[in-house]
């Protein structure tokens, strides 16, 4: 059964994101008629409670406020997912060391003043995941196409295609950072496991995929 690691959280994260751009859509009532997208946001929200990526609310005593609060931790935000890509997760987690991030911050010290701080790595991660939705468009640029009508056409793709076969080994440099930021714990999970115990829909989404093409 397949293991679920911090590549294939970032992979859905990015692959939602290109399917949906528009983020008022990122709630099961705009996706409710359509099935790959919410079966796609159904999976992103279990993988951000087994990856600690799920906000965690302040304990109420009332009953009514804890019975709201518990309903709405059964839900994926907006937010949540805007948060993911802009980093701000990292602010409310307890301090987490990450020495990889860390070193190659530091190397960029201009004075012996210079100090590493927490929010550095905030402010890192937010740069390089802007710089990694970008350079997934470019990666996925030749995705739509099905047929190529003409020599200089296929001559193109073949073309970007290389290119892009070159820059996907390189942006693993950039995804081994990413990883360490989202993921310190290094966490990973087994399908049966994501599935038993934080909800992971056990759909066929290739299947789906295919029937709503």
């Amino acid at each position: 059964m397949k293991i679920w690691t911090t590549k294939d959280l970032l992979g859905k994260l990015l692959e939602f994101r290109a399917m949906t751009p528009n983020s008022d859509e990122w709630n099961e009532t705009s996706l409710k008629h359509n099935e790959p997208r919410l079966i796609r946001f159904r999976r992103i929200h279990s993988l951000f409670k087994a990856f600690e990526l799920k906000h965690k609310k302040k304990e109420k005593t009332n009953f009514w406020s804890l019975l709201s609060e518990n309903s709405k931790e059964n839900k994926l935000s907006k937010d949540e997912i805007i948060g993911f890509f802009e980093g701000s997760f990292i602010t409310i987690r307890e301090f987490v060391k990450y020495p990889n991030s860390q070193k190659l911050i530091e190397k960029e010290k201009a004075f012996d003043s210079d100090s590493f701080k927490n929010r550095d790595i905030y402010q890192f991660y937010r740069h390089l995941m802007k710089y990694r939705i970008k350079v997934e468009s470019v990666l996925n640029y030749n995705s739509g196409v099905m047929e190529a009508s003409s020599l200089g056409f296929r001559s193109a793709i073949s073309l970007t295609n290389e290119l892009n076969n070159e820059l996907n080994n390189e942006i693993e440099k950039i995804d081994e950072i990413l990883f360490e930021i989202i993921n310190p714990k290094n966490l990973t999970f087994g399908e049966d496991i994501l599935i038993k115990e934080y909800g992971f829909p056990k759909d066929d989404l290739d299947s789906i995929d295919m029937d709503n093409y």
